[in-house]
């Protein structure tokens, strides 16, 4: 009950948001060049009509001119590419959401995906209740609750949430901790009515099985050992010892509230001193198979299945202490009491993860930047997401993405596939390429203007010069503005 009133009481707040700081119904973007996501194309000196938030014409530069009260931007030397995309996102349910979605728009994101729902969401999007902030990225997917053991413990249990949440205009069904019964279950039922079918993989469920199965997606590449499983030599017999491994003890009543034990679970779960985790960790590191992690990709790709990979969140929670997270300039967009909490964690952190456990966070680290790269040279579909705006260490809204970028950069991938990551694919995986992911005529005005070529290097995506959400024309005093503002509001 107290949880819905706090929603409602912050979706009402939403009511009063200002309008947008800047407004165009009409631009054209003079001399820039075009930038293709899917083949890397060029298509240099051209001029770029927009009108009532959409892309109404392309021509040779100079062949366009500006209708009366348009805006004309010269673009010479710079780069169009569409919006940036943040496909695992929980900003409805940060501290401000509104700061969330300010910076996030401040960094060049246009499109988001709400990884964590709840039906009073639904049921506000359903009625036209659901009031985000003017200067933010549209939100593009919703579940419902997510799927755990507490509502879908059984696979009865687990086949009526879906359809319960069917019934409530969910986009998706999201999962994070269910037996292998209950998921495959709820699997089978999200595929019968139409629904897409994504999120945590637990170790117990065969990677292979759900990809086989239909699942569409899988979070934050796995998460922990849950992929990798599918690529060591010792898969059956780790999975047996998986399967016998005893539940953990409740939490002690006199320990932390449920909020406070929820945030430390997810901030650094691989601090847990669970010995058998642990070993769990080395087996799967000193038993990986590029042989049998080669053929899984391939697999992936036979099935449609999408990886969301979250370097960020990976290697915040493996990297807890890390000096660049605890003084990092953008945590003034974070509230002094997320703030403390974290760092609260990193001191912790070398207090819990001794010296050989730190050493082989940094070998299990390097092998998910090594699957990351593997899977994208196999041809299995990414996304780019961060996880941010929930209760992710050190896990900035808008920040994230481009350090995400640059995680991806370090995986080895080319720039053509994080700018295809970060773009287009997005808009592939809702089926909504004919209205977003690229700069075309008919194409939503979702747009990042670019000082770089994201194609000579990825760095470039952090080089804005301008964003256009909608038509709504963002130089960068505009977006220096909401990145001031986004601040401002968390320091209340």
């Amino acid at each position: 009950m107290m949880r819905s009133v706090a929603w409602l009481a912050l979706l009402g707040a939403w009511l009063l948001l200002p309008a947008p700081m800047a407004l165009a119904q009409s631009l054209v973007l003079n001399g820039v060049t075009i930038v293709d996501a899917q083949t890397g194309k060029l298509t240099r000196n051209q001029s770029v009509a927009i009108e009532g938030g959409k892309i109404v014409q392309i021509a040779r530069a100079g062949t366009i001119k500006p209708g009366a009260g348009a805006k004309a931007i010269e673009a010479r030397g710079k780069y169009l590419v569409p919006g940036y995309l943040d496909m695992h996102v929980h900003s409805l349910n940060a501290a401000d959401p509104t700061a969330s979605f300010e910076l996030m728009l401040a960094n060049g994101i246009t499109g988001v995906r709400q990884m964590s729902g709840s039906p009073l969401l639904l049921e506000k999007r359903r009625d036209g209740q659901l009031k985000l902030p003017a200067d933010g990225p549209e939100l593009l997917a919703m579940p419902g609750t997510v799927l755990t053991g507490a509502n879908a413990g059984t696979p009865d249990a687990a086949i009526a949430e879906v359809d319960r949440q069917k019934a409530m205009g969910a986009d998706f069904i999201k999962v994070i901790n269910l037996r292998p019964d209950p998921f495959f279950a709820a699997l089978a039922e999200a595929k019968r009515v139409g629904l897409a079918f994504d999120g945590h993989l637990q170790p117990t469920a065969a990677v292979e099985k759900a990809a086989d199965a239909g699942m569409t997606g899988i979070e934050h590449l796995g998460p922990k050992e849950s992929v990798l499983l599918g690529c060591s030599t010792a898969e059956t017999a780790l999975r047996r010892a998986i399967a016998q491994k005893p539940p953990q003890a409740p939490p002690s009543p006199a320990g932390p509230g449920p909020a406070e034990r929820a945030m430390r679970a997810t901030t650094n779960p691989t601090m847990a001193t669970d010995p058998v985790e642990f070993d769990l960790m080395k087996r799967v590191v000193s038993t990986y198979s590029e042989t049998k992690c080669r053929a899984l990709a391939k697999r992936f790709v036979k099935d449609g299945l999408w990886m969301t990979p979250t370097l960020i969140r990976l290697r915040t929670m493996e990297f807890g202490d890390d000096p660049a997270y605890r003084h990092n300039p953008d945590l003034r967009y974070v509230p002094a009491k997320t703030r403390a909490l974290w760092e609260e964690m990193a001191r912790q952190f070398p207090e819990i993860v001794t010296p050989e456990r730190r050493a082989m966070l940094k070998r299990f680290w390097a092998l998910q930047l090594h699957l990351t790269k593997l899977l994208a040279r196999s041809g299995v579909s990414m996304m780019t997401g961060t996880d941010a705006g929930g209760l992710g260490q050190w896990d900035v809204s808008g920040v994230a993405l481009h350090q995400e970028i640059d995680l991806l950069r370090e995986a080895g991938l080319k720039p053509l596939t994080i700018l295809r990551m970060t773009t287009l694919n997005g808009a592939k995986f809702l089926h909504r390429e004919d209205r977003m992911g690229s700069v075309a005529v008919g194409k939503a005005a979702d747009l990042v203007l670019l000082d770089g070529n994201p194609l000579t290097s990825a760095a470039n995506l952090h080089r804005i010069n301008t964003v256009i959400r909608a038509g709504t024309y963002y130089p960068k005093d505009a977006l220096e503005r909401l990145k001031a503002d986004a601040a401002k509001r968390v320091a209340g």
